[in-house]
């Protein structure tokens, strides 16, 4: 009897396990070669869903596969870095497919990266690297530690006595210090 007990569980085990296999995984956002963006969201259960996309007008209304796999497909984007939200039934979400967040201070989304020639500034070129350097100093008039963030450019050598112009100073603010934060390479 209690072989039998034993067999049954291992089966019922068995037949539970197999059923709770995960679906694979979304590939959310697909970029095309021809700069279409396919958005993808698992959704079974969910009555509405859209992608409101940066820089669009209005959202864009998303169609349910017989999976519960919801998705869109837009006209051919123009080369940029895009915040997008996925909205299921009226409530914004981010893209739970795609790990790139675009950070904003008052608009925080997943982002999707739409390539273009390396011409463009934020395109990833190759050419000389310069470093980027992290300093604290104490502020007098708070009285806390700030932070503020230096670029040399290749092959700057501190040592030699020359010196660099500042064209551009970023303080420490919440923004850079985000991870995944992007530094522009000089073209």
């Amino acid at each position: 009897m209690r072989q039998k007990f034993s067999l049954v569980a291992i089966l019922f085990l068995a037949a539970t396990a197999a059923a709770q296999t995960p679906p694979p995984p979304l590939v959310s956002p697909e970029v095309h070669a021809d700069h279409r963006v396919t958005f993808r969201f698992r959704g079974p259960n969910v009555k509405e869903v859209a992608v409101s996309l940066e820089g669009a007008a209005k959202p864009f209304p998303m169609q349910k596969d017989d999976a519960g796999v919801w998705s869109v497909t837009t006209e051919p984007l123009a080369p940029d870095f895009y915040g997008y939200t996925i909205i299921a039934d009226g409530v914004g979400l981010f893209d739970p497919s795609n790990y790139a967040i675009k950070p904003n201070f008052l608009y925080r989304a997943s982002e999707v990266h739409v390539p273009g020639p390396t011409t463009l500034s934020w395109e990833t070129n190759d050419v000389p690297r310069g470093e980027v350097h992290h300093h604290f100093y104490k502020s007098g008039t708070v009285g806390d530690d700030r932070g503020f963030y230096v670029y040399t450019p290749p092959g700057y050598d501190p040592a030699a006595g020359s010196r660099i112009r500042c064209s551009t100073c970023c303080t420490a603010t919440a923004m850079t210090r985000m991870p995944g934060r992007r530094w522009a390479a000089p073209t």
